[in-house]
C-alpha cells in the first residue's frame, strides 16, 4: 500500500468511528431535538450527512480498489457496516 491508500484507509476509519459515535447518541440527540421542536431539521440533516458519509466511503473505496484489488473486501465491509449502523440505531 502506498501513502495515498493508507490515507484513504485512515479517513475511512475516522469516518466510521464518527458515524458509530453519532449512532450511539442518536436517541438522546433525537429526544433533545424533539423537545426543542427542531426534529424535522435534525432528521433532514441526518439523512444528508449519512448519504454524504456513504458516498465518501464509496468514492474512497472505488479509488483504492482500482489500484489494489486486495483491499476490496475491507471497503465493502466498511460500507455495509456503516449502512447497517443507520438502521440498527434508527
Amino acid at each position: 500500500m502506498n501513502t495515498k491508500q493508507k490515507k484513504s484507509v485512515i479517513i475511512s476509519f475516522i469516518l466510521t468511528i464518527l458515524h458509530t459515535l453519532f449512532c450511539n447518541f442518536y436517541t438522546q440527540i433525537y429526544a433533545f431535538m424533539n423537545v426543542q421542536n427542531w426534529l424535522s431539521l435534525f432528521i433532514a440533516f441526518t439523512l444528508i450527512l449519512r448519504s454524504l458519509l456513504l458516498l465518501a466511503l464509496f468514492w474512497l473505496g472505488l479509488r483504492s480498489i482500482q489500484k489494489n484489488k486486495k483491499i476490496a473486501l475491507f471497503y465493502i465491509l466498511l460500507f455495509f457496516f456503516n449502512l447497517v449502523m443507520s438502521f440498527i440505531f434508527y
